[in-house]
């Protein structure tokens, strides 16, 4: 007959209080109330009573106190981790956290989970299913992650997330319950890709956030983002003493995007923000080209990097230019009217600003 121990660790249903795991769990918080009372400058002593409890830690690993757990023989941990105050994990089941993983304050890591039947849950019985977390990942302050979940590698989670279910790589969450608001990684070397082949065809351009801002219609801190990207990719470089920015690669064949990534190639292969300034001719030029009939909100961000309002404010103004046919009932998306680059030319005439 299974033990409870045995069935915890197994993801069965079984008694947290029977003897065996009471005993462990009192050794553990011991321990840990003798660390997190150690003091703060002996980063040897407590880096020491970190790996007592752990069942494994890399290199480099840095918990803040107080930090909290159940049993710590099922946490690993890799390399170069970093925790704020206030972690808890509570680790019925095995919690794998990677390389270069960041966690904020007061966050909690829950493998433990409780019967929805109500006679069920008043016998006590739990059920523990592990937690992962892959490298790169970044936890804001705040975020609880709930049994069972996989979080991908290079993740963001914002701050104060509840984390129900597996989380992409490469992807930014937020939200009670977290919920992808961008591919973080797949976004940022878009960017990447197409400001490099911008400066390299146009080597008078400078690299700068005020460029990236203004030719993607991004914010500062993405725009950072990017240059950061491109710094530590080794795709340009910064002159220290000019305090400006210069590209490494002579052609973005060199360019090497991570594993994992994928850009959508209509990014790759589309034109940054027209030079023209007139969006809606060149929206509708391109999508004579491409056979592109519905015009869309989200095929006008993904094509020109353009935000949600002003890729409607270009919809609207092919529809006052006479671009786009009746749109009946005013449902379904917008089609295009003009059907060739010669009609698309004799409108232009009658209508360019």
């Amino acid at each position: 007959m299974s033990s409870d121990k045995d069935k915890m660790l197994s993801g069965q249903w079984y008694n947290p209080n029977a003897d065996d795991l009471l005993n462990e769990r009192t050794i553990t918080r011991t321990r840990l109330q003798k660390h997190n009372l150690t003091i703060a400058s002996d980063f040897a002593g407590r880096d020491a009573q970190i790996r007592q409890i752990l069942g494994q830690a890399g290199e480099n690993v840095h918990i803040e106190q107080p930090f909290w757990c159940d049993y710590g023989y099922n946490i690993e941990i890799g390399d170069n981790f970093y925790s704020n105050f206030g972690l808890t994990i509570l680790d019925g089941a095995k919690v794998k956290i990677g390389n270069n993983v960041k966690i904020g304050p007061n966050c909690n890591i829950y493998t433990a989970t409780h019967p929805k039947d109500i006679e069920r849950r008043n016998q006590g019985l739990e059920q523990c299913l592990p937690v992962t977390i892959g490298d790169n990942v970044w936890i804001g302050g705040n975020v609880t992650i709930l049994p069972g979940v996989s979080i991908g590698q290079n993740s963001i989670i914002g701050a104060g997330s509840v984390v129900v279910s597996n989380i992409p790589s490469n992807t930014t969450c937020v939200g009670v319950p977290a919920k992808s608001i961008s591919s973080s990684y797949e976004d940022i070397w878009a960017i990447v890709y197409n400001v490099s082949r911008y400066l390299l065809d146009n080597p008078d351009k400078k690299l700068g956030t005020s460029l990236i801002q203004h030719r993607y219609s991004v914010g500062y801190g993405k725009a950072t983002h990017v240059i950061d990207t491109m710094v530590e990719n080794k795709i340009a470089k910064l002159d220290p003493k000019t305090r400006t920015y210069s590209l490494l690669i002579k052609n973005v064949d060199q360019i090497k995007v991570p594993d994992g990534v994928e850009i959508d190639p209509e990014i790759i292969n589309a034109k940054e923000r027209p030079e023209s300034n007139d969006l809606a001719a060149d929206a509708a030029l391109a999508a004579i080209k491409n056979s592109q009939e519905e015009i869309t909100t989200n095929w006008l961000q993904r094509r020109f990097k353009v935000n949600f309002d002003q890729a409607a404010a270009v919809i609207e103004d092919m529809d006052k230019r006479g671009m786009l046919a009746e749109h009946k009932d005013n449902k379904g998306p917008r089609r295009l009217k003009v059907k060739t680059e010669e009609e698309l030319a004799e409108l232009l005439k009658k209508t360019t600003k």
